[in-house]
């Protein structure tokens, strides 16, 4: 039953709203206030993970190396030998131009080589070929990402050689580097005692599979998203994030081991080049869409889309004869530029008002950095920083993580949009019920509820002799009772009620929960709060209501008839006044 008019709260209804728009609004500046500081401080914790599989113990080296004019092999050159040159094993050095190849001596600096059974590590070797010699010169095993023979072990990331038997204090090791038709990548070697080596391989993999993990799980994420919001920002996202995550399972040999996709092998360049460019366009169409750059900054768009061309040109031209060559050259220099650009920009969108800008910056300047770090790499740059293969993929997942979080911010900001339009749709503007359409939607769910068994009652309220207070005061007038009405109306209901305007100077009430009596009872009382809303000197007007409730087997539209007859009843009856409908249709009895 419903609540005695006592018990019965007086304060008015607040206007209304959508308690899924407050909702969301409320998750908007959540994140709009704490998305920035989780973000920081995951990266901060996957950062830490990145130092684990480069501080596993090793002996120190020490190298030498010279150009290959043959393939056959040098007799190990003294410390201070002519023609070659002396390098620290541990740091990133890259030996041969592209199509050449180079020797490579190691020795262990502390006199001694590990106990055996031992393992020589080559990370960061690209598409490089490493053929290990043996101390007459005979090759003994080869290797490169997605294939090995001799002792080379599996390994992850990185080629293994593996060494059963002790080698002489003063014994080198001798390499050859072959680059022919590969990008001349720096790498660096680390000599590992066969038990660390599995340690530290074994944290590799499981590092990089759970940043691939997540950038895959994310992009997945936002396919849905695309397909669900129709919304290609969501799309472009995912494209980037999976290109990315291939490029780097391609260039660490994941793809291998342990996935197994050894016909990629056949033609790595070509799988590299291609993603690569999709990766790039992806990424800035995304960012176009993601800061809004056309509101932003149209001439930084322009500059994006250029960009963008060049990449696809250069991707194209690999499949001509000389193009490849040409890619090769220019592949790490644009990367660079493409980092500086897109900080640039998004720095500029930032400074001009747009927070997914700076959510973009949050998001994608570990990524950049880690990209740019690691190409400069191949000039020399950056040679001690020997986490650029695990921070590539910590970076990658953070990002992922981060630019989730941004995407269900926008996710939510869509979600308001549409909940405002819709609510839009269904309100009556000058008065803030809900329009004839509104009201009917809501009013068929109480109409379900009710013929389980629940009462319903309905009022409908027109505006005494409307017309005439239009025509001698004017239509601003006219408005301002209908919105006195309006607020009447909220003052004397329970939140869920539902009222709306019903066309012109006509007004329906839909109350669950509520018996005909109670009904008449709430319509006088509305009736007579509408006298006390009027401002002294403003015109003024009454009501008559009809009130009808729900009969058994009865639907909303006959209940809206009745309820309409008995309100002519009550303007045949003099006006300023409630009468409530009979349950036959053609009388109506007056309270």
């Amino acid at each position: 039953m419903r609540a005695s008019p006592g018990s019965r709260s007086r304060r008015p209804t607040p206007p209304l709203r959508s308690t899924t728009i407050l909702r969301c609004a409320r998750r908007r500046r959540w994140w709009r206030s704490a998305g920035p500081v989780l973000a920081g401080l995951l990266l901060c914790a996957l950062l830490l993970v990145i130092a684990r599989p480069a501080l596993a113990t090793s002996s120190a080296l020490q190298g030498q190396w010279r150009s290959a004019d043959t393939t056959e092999p040098p007799p190990p050159p003294a410390a201070d030998a002519a023609g070659w040159q002396t390098f620290d094993p541990a740091v990133f050095t890259r030996f041969a131009n592209p199509d050449e190849q180079a020797w490579l001596v190691l020795r262990p600096a502390g006199g001694s080589w590990p106990q055996p059974p031992w393992v020589l590590s080559v990370i960061n070797v690209g598409l490089q070929t490493v053929i290990l010699h043996a101390p007459d010169g005979e090759p003994v095993a080869s290797a490169r990402l997605g294939w090995r023979e001799g002792s080379a072990w599996p390994a992850h990331g990185r080629l293994a050689f593996v060494l059963t038997s002790a080698l002489p204090a003063d014994a080198p090791l001798l390499l050859r580097v072959d680059s022919r038709g590969a990008i001349a990548a720096p790498m660096r070697f680390a000599a590992q005692p066969a038990g660390d080596f599995v340690h530290s391989d074994g944290i590799w993999l499981a590092l990089a599979s759970a940043c691939l993990a997540i950038m895959l799980a994310m992009a997945v994420v936002a396919l849905l998203f695309a397909l669900l919001l129709r919304d290609p920002t969501f799309l472009y996202y995912a494209i980037f994030i999976t290109g990315y995550a291939f490029v780097l399972a391609l260039q660490s040999g994941y793809v291998y081991a342990p996935l197994g996709w050894s016909a990629l092998a056949q033609e790595p360049r070509l799988w590299g080049r291609c993603t690569v460019a999709l990766s790039i366009v992806a990424a800035a169409l995304f960012f176009m869409h993601f800061v809004d750059l056309e509101r932003y900054s149209l001439r930084a768009r322009r500059l994006l889309l250029g960009y963008v061309a060049i990449v696809g040109v250069l991707a194209l031209a690999g499949f001509v004869p000389g193009g490849s060559e040409l890619g090769r050259l220019l592949i790490n220099p644009l990367l660079i530029l493409g980092a500086v650009l897109f900080l640039g920009v998004a720095a500029l969108a930032a400074w001009r008002g747009s927070f997914y800008a700076r959510l973009f910056m949050l998001g994608w300047t570990p990524l950049l950095l880690a990209t740019v770090l690691g190409s400069a790499q191949l000039y020399g740059v950056t040679r001690g920083w020997i986490w650029s293969d695990e921070a590539a993929f910590v970076c990658g997942a953070v990002e992922a993580l981060v630019f989730s979080l941004a995407l269900a911010y926008r996710t939510l900001g869509l979600r308001l949009a549409y909940e405002q339009a819709r609510l839009q749709a269904d309100v009556d503007p000058l008065t803030g019920l809900f329009n004839r359409r509104g009201w009917s939607l809501r009013a068929a769910h109480l109409e379900a509820a009710a013929h389980d068994g629940a009462p319903l009652s309905l009022l409908f309220i027109d505006i005494d002799l409307f017309k005439q207070l239009n025509d001698r005061v004017g239509h601003h007038a006219g408005d301002i009772v209908l919105r006195r009405l309006a607020d009447a109306i909220r003052h004397e209901l329970r939140r869920d009620d539902v009222c709306g305007r019903y066309g012109g100077e006509e007004f329906v009430v839909a109350l669950p929960a509520t018996a005909a009596a109670q009904a008449v009872q709430i319509a006088e009382r509305i009736r007579n709060t509408l006298l006390t809303r009027y401002e002294p000197g403003e015109a003024r007007a009454t009501i008559s209501v009809g009130v009808a409730a729900l009969l058994r087997d009865e639907t909303m539209p006959m209940l809206l008839r009745r309820a309409d007859r008995a309100m002519y009843a009550a303007k045949r009856s003099g006006r300023d006044r409630v009468v409530l409908a009979s349950a036959n249709e053609d009388g109506a009895d007056a309270p």
